[in-house]
């Protein structure tokens, strides 16, 4: 079986792109934002750039690291043998690829392939989260949870600045929505740049807090978005077998650097079941 980075260099659908793109504007403006707020902080009493400069780095080295890796790694059946004798039970027939494909594999409509253990399509990257990736999307998870709690605490004191004639309709609008207060020229375009940036660092933490929350729970399950939804738990082996398959034989060190070899157990086609097994439900399910 050929490795699922056989199609890693190759170039991506301009569709899939674009979120792609916006993904790493904001991540630019954010650090940009940050990076200003530490060589000019509001605060003298604030630790030196020196200090925050290593946890930084670390930070932007594994975001950048694992979101390059993400989308260059496919977990798609494309290179993969796939029919003749391996075909077995549970196996299906896609019409769209027109090959068979094993349990746990499903066709993704936006990338127009099917994907080994495909758990859902990551639209703010345009790339499927499978088999051979779903270790950099957890990582990439963990650390840009951790990147934007840091962003927010630094953003602290741009919130107390807005607040600090009190709670006002002014206040609240220029917090909720800057754009309205920018249009109507009540704000000037630099007091915008911060307040939406600060924003963004809030909204983006706590949507990507949810995220890291159940994933992490699907990863300890051993389960797919699609078997959560499904209540099927047949590939449960125990939440240290299941982080070994999801991010392999070194999974407790996967954190530190997305370079780190980390041989996957398997294939990607055949998986370890446990015993009752309840297979996930059929009704369709769209993500």
């Amino acid at each position: 079986m050929q490795a699922g980075r056989g199609g890693r260099w190759q170039r991506l659908d301009a569709a899939l792109c674009l979120p792609l793109c916006v993904t790493v504007a904001l991540m630019g403006a954010v650090c940009t934002e940050v990076l200003c707020l530490l060589l000019w902080p509001a605060e003298p009493t604030q630790l030196p750039l020196a200090l925050h400069l290593p946890l930084l780095l670390f930070l932007l080295a594994n975001v950048l690291g694992n979101m390059g890796l993400f989308v260059t790694t496919s977990p798609s059946i494309k290179g993969v043998m796939l029919s003749g004798g391996a075909v077995g039970q549970g196996w299906e027939y896609c019409y769209t690829c027109q090959s068979h494909v094993p349990p746990r594999c499903h066709h993704c409509y936006t990338c127009n392939v099917c994907m080994l253990r495909r758990d859902h399509h990551c639209v703010l990257l345009g790339q499927c989260v499978g088999y051979h990736n779903y270790r950099y999307f957890l990582c990439l998870l963990l650390h840009g949870w951790v990147a934007l709690l840091y962003a927010s605490l630094l953003n602290a004191d741009i919130f107390m600045a807005m607040l600090h004639e009190g709670v006002t309709l002014h206040s609240i609008l220029l917090l909720l929505m800057p754009w309205l207060m920018l249009l109507t020229g009540q704000v000037s375009t630099l007091t915008f740049i911060y307040a939406f940036v600060a924003d963004t660092c809030v909204v983006s933490f706590l949507f990507c807090s949810g995220f890291l929350f159940l994933h992490v729970l699907l990863s300890l399950r051993g389960q797919t978005i699609r078997e959560w939804f499904g209540e099927s738990r047949c590939y449960d082996l125990g939440w240290r077998r299941n982080l070994q398959e999801a991010l392999g034989d070194r999974w407790h060190l996967v954190w530190l650097c997305p370079l780190l070899a980390s041989p996957l157990p398997g294939d990607g086609v055949a998986f370890e079941r446990r015993a009752p097994c309840t297979e996930p439900s059929t009704k369709p399910v769209v993500f």
